[in-house]
């Protein structure tokens, strides 16, 4: 027996306008009726029902009303309960923006790295604000939650929000690679730093802090990996997935037994995967090589110079003073720091600018340095004032995030070029890159010794080659990456060989090649065509070449766990370097679709 199709419109299931004035109910947007006496409602739309409800609960009352008079009852009726619902939405749609205008600031905050209970301050400005110039929204204003729980609550709320992002874009990684870095932060705690770079088939890079790791105890090779292998398990990545590890020169990290890259190389052996690239951090490996440098005949006595100056605050305003009152087109000394990067160079010089102010201003003070007179060691001075600027350079062409290994590994071979050619200038008297070095000698009459600056220049190379050769060995892999139209096919894997043909031969890609990114060009390459070639980059891609995302994250950790901020818990130092340092946004959206309601706050 087949049923007929029931009509709806048969069944007086569409709102009738008739039943407005004869029973006092209106069509909600919900296609329900509802009363517009006592506002309930009646979820079947017939006529039955709804005289039911009129009859059992308002006859009594509303049978005295006929004709105009009933019309114009209803429709006053009609209107105060349009209005109630209005009043209603409009509060809640007032209330939602209050409390996503509250996300926002602590948004903005913490990726500042703001303390909690600035919102208060943050909350007193924007009164102040809005008695001035909107009085009448003051009371709107005022609703805004930004009080130091509240702070608290959101940072956390966002923090989960930008840790679901990343987790959600890693379970489409085809290939990813880890950044690591380990620092004490001002309450003795250990914070390793695992950032994660990951490409998905549509070779789209994700970059991201993947974990905050708070050690409390030992940090040895195993407490790191333990650390690494919980992270990777959080975010459901395997083993078989990992490209590359780039770490600093710690030995709890970079030991190859029982540091992390020790740890890691068993971990592979044991589940037969190939071998991932281990890269000690570029940045770290070329300063290093500036720094096993022998220039401690100049270094020294200048950075006695600078810390007598420095050291002693009357010294120090007088040299100022002294500076302004000849109107010297530098104001100041810096302090020499090991550790920064740039520090030698800057230091060097400004010291070779103000060499003669310099003098004067000991000579002054009883102190005087013959060496500040002395032709050979100015000579010794003014060279490594240059070689110093040239590495400075380098060092700010490695810097950044997003670089890819072959434009690193790029800059570093042009960089050892440069140095067998300032090695060969310097043969023929050439100072044409040694600006400082060609004014000095060019001011003395004497002939300059170039045995200092030829053996500086030596050693540069030898400690540039020892310590990129790890890399070098990789060479054949970041070429056919960074140029597979200019590759010997007997040099690269022989499941690539076949799909490089193809495309050597392929005019209009070498054309894209040429013309675009690098990573645009890998994009388009048709998945049919060059699946093998198209994983080969993808894995390349996700290497990183430096730890420079640690180093950057650790200096607004610094700034974060201030000497104020010693009791910040682990969890929302964590958020807060979430929300910093992550490239993805929260989704403040989906935190407000979580919550039924939006209370306003204090």
């Amino acid at each position: 027996m087949v049923s007929k199709k029931r009509k709806v419109d048969a069944e007086c299931r569409v709102f009738n306008e008739e039943w407005g004035v004869k029973y006092f109910f209106v069509e909600t947007k919900d296609q329900k009726a509802s009363c517009v006496i006592c506002s309930e409602s009646v979820a079947v739309l017939k006529e039955y029902n709804i005289r039911r409800h009129y009859e059992t609960k308002h006859l009594s009352t509303y049978s005295k009303f006929s004709g105009k008079l009933r019309s114009e009852k209803y429709e006053s009726m009609k209107r105060g309960l349009e209005a109630q619902r209005n009043l209603f939405t409009r509060k809640f749609a007032e209330n939602e923006s209050v409390t996503r205008t509250s996300y926002k600031i602590v948004h903005k905050m913490e990726d500042r790295g703001k303390p909690f209970t600035d919102g208060n301050f943050i909350k007193a400005c924007m009164m102040e604000a809005a008695n001035e110039l909107c009085p009448e929204k003051a009371d709107l204003f005022g609703s805004i939650s930004l009080s130091t729980s509240s702070v608290v609550r959101r940072t956390e709320e966002l923090g989960e929000n930008i840790d679901l992002q990343i987790r959600e874009k890693a379970r489409n990684f085809l290939w990813y690679s880890l950044a690591l870095d380990e620092s004490t932060d001002l309450s003795s705690t250990s914070q390793l730093l695992v950032f994660i770079r990951g490409v998905n088939s549509n070779f789209q890079i994700t970059e991201e802090l993947a974990s905050v790791c708070s050690m409390h105890g030992t940090t040895t090779g195993k407490d790191i990996f333990m650390e690494v292998q919980k992270t990777l398990q959080d975010y459901n990545l395997q083993w078989n997935q990992l490209r590359g590890v780039t770490v600093d020169g710690g030995k709890n990290m970079a030991g190859g037994r029982k540091g992390l890259v020790g740890q890691i190389r068993t971990q592979l052996q044991d589940l037969q995967i190939p071998g991932a690239l281990f890269i000690h951090c570029i940045i770290h490996q070329q300063a290093f090589c500036g720094k096993d440098l022998d220039i401690s005949c100049v270094l020294k006595p200048v950075v006695s110079a600078v810390n007598f100056i420095r050291g002693n605050a009357l010294n120090h305003r007088q040299f100022q003073a002294f500076l302004e009152e000849i109107d010297s087109d530098f104001c100041d000394l810096p302090y020499y720091t090991a550790v920064r990067w740039l520090s030698c160079g800057k230091v060097l010089f400004l010291f070779y600018k103000l060499r003669n102010e310099i003098n004067v201003f000991l000579t002054e003070k009883d102190r005087v340095d013959p060496q500040l007179s002395d032709p050979i060691w100015l000579s010794k001075l003014s060279f490594l004032v240059d070689i110093t600027s040239h590495m400075n350079e380098l060092n700010l062409k490695l810097q950044g995030k997003d670089n890819l290994v072959c434009d690193l590994y790029r800059i570093i071979k042009g960089f050892q070029r440069k140095l067998s050619l300032f090695e060969a200038q310097l043969e023929g008297e050439n100072f044409s890159h040694f600006h400082c070095f060609r004014e000095f000698c060019a001011s003395i009459a004497e002939d300059v010794n170039l045995d200092f600056p030829k053996k500086i220049i030596r050693d540069l190379k030898k400690h540039f080659l020892e310590r990129f050769s790890d890399l070098d060995r990789t060479e054949s892999d970041i070429l056919l990456f960074q140029n597979p139209f200019d590759c010997n096919l007997d040099d690269v894997p022989v499941e690539l060989q076949l799909e490089l043909i193809d495309l050597q031969a392929n005019d209009l890609l070498k054309e894209k090649h040429r013309g675009g990114k690098l990573v645009e060009f890998y994009r388009c390459l048709p998945d049919p065509e060059f699946p093998k070639l198209k994983k080969f980059a993808a894995g390349m891609a996700s290497v990183f070449g430096t730890t420079y995302v640690c180093e950057q994250t650790f200096s607004k950790m610094k700034y974060v766990k201030s000497t104020h901020r010693t009791r910040l818990t682990d969890d929302h130092l964590k958020a807060i370097l979430l929300i910093g340092c992550s490239n993805s946004k929260p989704n403040i959206d989906d935190i407000l679709k979580a919550k039924r309601q939006f209370h306003k706050s204090h």
